[in-house]
């Protein structure tokens, strides 16, 4: 644990400080100077303060967020594969239909056919503050209900995992090097109920590159994977964002189908006060979220 202590800038007194990874404020004074604190934290904790006020009621949706928290709650992907989901950040997923030629974005929910899964999608990743692009990042795309929801002998099915992904200008997640594991497309059995296809991002730890091969390579078997040891053994952390899609056999699937929170609630868009309360509380919360993960990146 990393303890920062800055000074009241009224007081003189050093009673400010900062708990990491367990963020604890205990004051809002602070000064641009303190020997107890790398300076790397200190600026970006700094950087942080400026950058709230600004972002909170930008691009970045609150509501999107929460409905991406909820959907995992009533999909059970909480607790069937996380514990607790709490992103920070948006992930984006665009496939390409190969009969079409068109893209086909994922919302939490949606119900794809194996066709328009075929191909691997792209990555985005949106947040209320600037992502640094110098930060890497995991992503994996696992399956819960391998071989099929009724019977998950095989659970977790691991269909895509790799790291060295980087956030480039236009928030596309660009890799840099091979993956632990390609992309396998979704190909659920005749007979079963759609499959839960669950895309997660990880902040990248410092050593990934040398633990993860250790644990998953191309002759690891894909079936029974279990993402949470295998996030302790690499100290992958809580995911930032995530977002899930449905894909059942050929006879199941429908590219007419809807995230079932994909909606947005008549309470949500009546009144501008209520959504500028409503994104100053969860914007902010999701920044702090996002800046810790960044914090101890860099501490690392």
């Amino acid at each position: 644990m990393i303890f920062c202590r800055f000074t009241d800038i009224g007081k003189g007194n050093s009673t400010a400080g900062i708990y990491l990874p367990h963020l604890i404020i205990k004051s809002q004074h602070i000064s641009t100077t303190s020997r107890q604190c790398p300076e790397s934290v200190l600026s970006l904790f700094v950087l942080t303060l400026l950058l709230v006020p600004n972002k909170v009621l930008g691009q970045f949706s609150d509501q999107s967020l929460t409905n991406t928290t909820q959907a995992f709650t009533q999909a059970q992907i909480v607790p069937d594969v996380l514990s607790s989901f709490n992103p920070a950040a948006l992930l984006g997923v665009e496939f390409t239909d190969p009969s079409t030629n068109q893209s086909v974005n994922v919302t939490p929910g949606i119900l794809l056919s194996m066709e328009q899964t075929m191909k691997e999608p792209q990555f985005f990743l949106t947040a209320n503050v600037t992502i640094p692009s110098t930060i890497p990042y995991v992503l994996v795309i696992i399956d819960p209900d391998a071989p099929m929801p009724q019977n998950n002998t095989e659970s977790q099915f691991r269909h895509m995992l790799g790291g060295d992904f980087h956030v480039d200008n236009s928030s596309k997640l660009v890799n840099t090097s091979a993956a632990l594991s390609d992309f396998v497309n979704p190909t659920p059995p005749t007979g079963s109920d759609p499959h839960r296809y669950v895309i997660l991002a990880f902040i990248q730890p410092a050593d990934f590159n040398s633990t993860g091969p250790e644990l998953v390579n191309a002759s690891t078997p894909r079936n029974n994977f279990n993402l949470t040891t295998f996030g302790e053994a690499v100290n992958l952390g809580s995911p930032i964002a995530g977002t899930y899609f449905l894909t059942g056999p050929s006879s199941n699937s429908s590219a007419s189908s809807t995230s079932p929170a994909s909606s947005t609630s008549s309470a949500a868009t009546s009144s501008g006060v209520g959504r500028s309360l409503k994104a100053h509380g969860i914007g902010l919360k999701a920044t702090w979220g996002l800046t810790l993960g960044l914090v101890m990146y860099a501490l690392s």
